[in-house]
């Protein structure tokens, strides 16, 4: 029995030791680099080119085959780069985004002129007729861009709230004409379960966050306070807490003073609430203090030093902190920019060597010469002196270049320089500061 524990003990050593090795050697294999590599590290633009190459050729192959069949898929494959190109181009140019932000903003004028009542009764049939037009740019510019990107088209958030806007946009459209009873029964019975959205014509505000999308400044203000939520949920929370816990010592002991603003515990909650924001805490302390309950004045004191002159403040320092890091980041990055192309600049600076006028091929000259002359007799005097002009007139012209190159990447630093004189002028302080 001991011989059999024994072996028994001994036979699972071995196999923990087994998959032990197992597992290291996995591990091993999973994370071993290649000893030999048939070419260097491949960065995401060459990669794009070599796929680019890829598909020429393969589309080049298709095009010169002896099968017919295969040449008109070439011919469409080409057809297809070229339409994709074609609209690629468009989509990111510089005038469509012009274009979409100036009809985001003339359809923002028309939702404001729609809420006048004027302009509602008399131009109603025109106003829907130009919301028709807003939804079918906006349903235009999607199926551009999705045909563009793809499925990659939903991965800026900034283009899921465009989906969802216009989204609610077509349903905004459609819904007057299930009421109305203009589209077959069908239809009008897969739609019936919207007509519960009475108020969906509200949503149609929400097209103005599209202008958001196109300035830089606000996608800056909106990413920054989107960034701040998980800083600012926090503080959120305590001065929740704290609200709840003020509500109860106000709700169990000025109930009876002021019974209008402490009765129950949802009006000591609205009105702790408005004492947040420094409304009317004289008028609530002068009913409490009528009634006999001067000794509100500490409570209150101690709600607005806690919640507002402390937690509200830090709330606002928080987003200030956010945007000064915001800022701090560009400001870097531009930093960062110029850095780089004052480095590329000097590189080019530096291969702009003149060559000297002695390292000119005389023999070139020389026969350039001949060939010009050939049924004229020149002695050789006339040719050497030809030849010290022409040597004259390439210095020069070279000399010229130079200067002329030199003189463009000087322009280039110095605008450089006034774009992010602020940014360098802070890490130039920040330099000198860390030297001394």
């Amino acid at each position: 029995m001991e011989k059999r524990a024994h072996s028994h003990a001994y036979r699972q050593m071995m196999a923990k030791r087994l998959s032990n090795r197992e597992r290291s050697i996995s591990k091993k294999t999973s994370t071993r680099k290649r000893v030999f590599s048939t070419c260097g590290d491949i960065n995401q633009d060459q990669l794009q080119k070599l796929l680019q190459l890829n598909k020429d050729r393969v589309i080049l192959e298709l095009k010169t085959s002896d099968k017919w069949y295969l040449r008109r898929k070439g011919t469409l494959f080409s057809w297809h780069r070229d339409l994709y190109r074609i609209l690629f181009n468009f989509t990111e140019h510089r005038l469509f985004d012009q274009f979409i932000l100036f009809v985001v903003l003339f359809n923002t004028a028309t939702l404001v002129a729609q809420t006048f009542e004027n302009v509602a009764v008399r131009a109603a049939w025109f106003m829907s007729a130009i919301d028709g037009a807003f939804i079918s740019i906006y349903l235009m510019e999607f199926v551009l861009k999705f045909m563009v990107w793809g499925f990659l088209y939903f991965k800026n958030p900034w283009n899921n709230i465009d989906f969802c806007i216009i989204f609610v946009s077509m349903i905004d459209f459609i819904l007057p004409f299930v009421k109305t009873g203009n589209v077959s029964d069908n239809t009008s019975a897969v739609f019936q379960f919207l007509k519960i959205f009475k108020g969906i014509r509200a949503v149609r505000a929400f097209r103005v966050l599209r202008t958001v999308k196109f300035l830089q400044s606000l996608m800056t203000i909106v990413s920054t306070c989107i960034q701040s939520l998980q800083s600012m949920g926090a503080i959120i929370i305590l001065m929740f807490t704290f609200l709840l816990m003020f509500a109860v010592i106000f709700r169990e002991m000025f109930s009876q003073s002021d019974p209008e603003h402490f009765g129950t515990m949802f009006k000591t909650i609205f009105t702790l609430f408005q004492l947040l924001t420094l409304d009317d805490w004289s008028f609530t302390y002068s009913i409490s203090r009528d009634n006999g309950a001067p000794h509100i004045i500490i409570f209150l004191i101690l709600y607005i030093v806690v919640e507002y002159f402390t937690f509200l403040n830090l709330f606002m320092a928080v987003l200030v902190d956010n945007f000064q890091l915001t800022i701090k980041r560009r400001m870097f990055t531009k930093f960062q920019k110029f850095q780089e192309t004052f480095e590329d600049e000097l590189e080019s600076i530096r291969k702009i060597e003149p060559t000297p006028t002695s390292q000119t091929d005389e023999a070139f000259y020389q026969e350039a010469l001949k060939l010009a002359y050939v049924d004229k007799k020149i002695c050789q005097s006339e040719v050497d002196t030809i030849c010290t002009y022409l040597k004259l007139l390439a210095a020069i012209e070279q000399n010229q270049q130079t200067f002329w190159s030199q003189a463009a990447v000087l322009d280039r630093l110095i605008d450089t320089f006034f774009e992010v004189r602020p940014s360098l002028r802070f890490h130039m302080k920040h330099y000198y500061l860390i030297l001394k």
